[in-house]
């Protein structure tokens, strides 16, 4: 794949296609893919049909419905698995993001739903309603999500799988092949964060696995669901998950393949004329785990691309944290000076915005840098005193 810093990039700022979903169908992934390298060029994707009773569901999503959970300020967030979000005259329930707590109420009332699409399974099941069966199940992983029991989560999203293969429904399984990776990820510890390389904003707190310890068997089991929904999948679907397999393959500290992911991410993306779509390929790859960690020259035009993206997308809170992370990679390479001009810069970003936590880091880091920057002035000045007195006493 090419150097994705010399592929062309896009001015569009919306999605041009829906959610992956509507074309996606299942297929197990190739073997040896371990990188989840896409279908050769050229090759299209299967045409989306409605013959299927669950897969009503998959279908008419717009393109600006494609992602679920994105702040107004912030927007999708860098290494936090993403998800697919339908239309919402599907009557699906709101899906919150991940590890945002809901309120006692909210609670309250999202149990009291389970409750009933619990029965209304059951009745459905009972009376051969494949297509509402199919819906209640699903519905019932989207709740379960928004409580945290990913596990009982992925119980429903297995449900919702089998209506779909009963009723040969290749779009209602791409989606519940999708819902199930991105819950296995989020059990495994790689909900937010965990991928290393820097942080954009909050999503360096993670909240997936319980300990915080990642846990390899349910990244693979992720991966290996992310395959299956990228097979089928058109070229959003193929962007989403490329992305999440990426992250995950960065917690498991297999580096070339998430890079490759996430570079394939970025070619959807353009593909895609996606702005957004860039912002999240080429922010995974500047902070998580990659090829480009030991390489502060490549890395460094990676977030600058980043910035650029975060401003056109109106993004502040991103682009405060990509500001933060060009410090703390212009302090590598020792240019101590642009390091506390970049880290000035993020903690503006941050105070105009009311990011308070990221301000009080980068004031930190910003008279770290500046103290550096000076404690090179002030030994280039000893070792000049010691120079000429030298000279002098000889």
């Amino acid at each position: 794949m090419r150097n994705p810093m010399e592929m062309t990039q896009s001015g569009i700022l919306h999605w041009s296609l829906r959610p992956s979903t509507a074309d996606s169908a299942p297929s197990r992934p190739r073997s040896g893919s371990r990188a989840g390298a896409p279908r050769a060029a050229g090759e299209r994707p299967p045409v989306p049909s409605a013959s299927g009773a669950a897969g009503a569901l998959a279908l008419g999503a717009t393109a600006g419905e494609a992602l679920a959970g994105q702040a107004p300020s912030r927007g999708a967030e860098p290494l936090r698995p993403q998800r697919i979000e339908l239309p919402s005259y599907l009557n699906t329930p709101v899906r919150r993001p991940d590890g945002e707590p809901l309120s006692d109420q909210e609670h309250t009332v999202a149990l009291k739903k389970v409750q009933d699409l619990e029965l209304l399974t059951q009745a459905c099941r009972r009376a051969s309603k494949g297509k509402d069966e199919g819906r209640a199940h699903f519905s019932l992983g989207v709740l379960r999500d928004n409580l945290g029991q990913y596990q009982k989560a992925i119980e429903s999203y297995n449900q919702f799988l089998r209506v779909c293969k009963e009723c040969n429904d290749a779009q209602g399984c791409g989606l519940a092949y999708h819902c199930i990776g991105v819950d296995y990820q989020l059990l495994a510890g790689g909900g937010v964060g965990g991928a290393g390389g820097g942080r954009p904003g909050s999503a360096c707190r993670g909240h997936g696995g319980e300990s915080g310890e990642v846990k390899p068997e349910l990244l693979r089991k992720a991966i290996s669901f992310h395959n299956k929904h990228r097979e089928g999948a058109d070229s959003v679907g193929k962007f989403v998950a490329h992305l999440n397999s990426g992250l995950a393959y960065a917690l498991l500290g297999e580096k070339e393949a998430s890079t490759v992911n996430h570079q394939y991410a970025l070619r959807y993306a353009l593909q895609l004329h996606s702005l957004e779509g860039q912002s999240l390929a080429i922010g995974s790859l500047g902070f998580s785990r990659g090829m480009y960690d030991h390489d502060a020259g490549k890395m460094s035009v990676l977030i600058e691309r980043y910035v650029e993206l975060c401003g056109a997308l109106k993004q502040p809170r991103n682009q405060a944290s990509a500001l933060q992370r060009l410090g703390a990679l212009a302090g590598q390479r020792g240019d101590n000076e642009q390091s506390a001009s970049y880290f000035q810069q993020a903690m503006e970003h941050a105070r105009e915005h009311g990011d308070l936590e990221t301000e009080l880091d980068c004031s930190v880091q910003l008279g770290v840098a500046k103290g550096q920057a000076g404690m090179e002035d002030y030994l280039g000045e000893i070792l000049e005193r010691a120079i000429v007195h030298g000279r002098g006493w000889a």
